[in-house]
């Protein structure tokens, strides 16, 4: 018999990064995170206000979060749902590389061609001087 997950992993490069400004709506249910990357290009949404992770064809681009260890449940569930999926990110199962390893976890991207702003040079909000919670 197998049973499931005890942790969901979520690879989170914005807003939901320790320290920033969602970080507060899913720390309760983070079990343990850790520094990681995964492929593709981030974007200033066009109002500059939130990251928006492409996919990118090349081998170039990397972005820099953190993957989380989320105990499931309703709470993160919502948090997920009402705060990214509805704003037009898709969930995608990813490789995400930790210095660990590589490992697959779930990865919100912006799969529109529509609202994606400037490159965040380097890959990381948080170093781009996103807002802090």
């Amino acid at each position: 018999m197998t049973f499931p997950h005890s942790t969901v992993p979520l690879f989170v490069y914005g807003s939901l990064r320790p320290g920033m400004a969602l970080w507060s709506a899913i720390s309760a249910h983070v079990v343990d995170s850790t520094t990681a990357t995964v492929r593709g290009r981030l974007h200033w949404h066009v109002g500059m206000e939130w990251p928006l992770l492409v996919l990118a064809d090349d081998e170039l681009g990397v972005v820099h979060g953190d993957l989380l260890s989320l105990v499931p449940g309703d709470a993160v569930n919502r948090v997920i749902v009402d705060e990214e999926l509805r704003y037009g990110y898709d969930a995608r199962w990813l490789p995400v590389s930790t210095d660990a390893g590589e490992v697959e976890a779930l990865v919100l991207v912006w799969s529109r061609d529509d609202e994606c702003g400037p490159e965040i040079a380097g890959g990381d909000y948080a170093s781009a001087g996103g807002p802090t919670g």
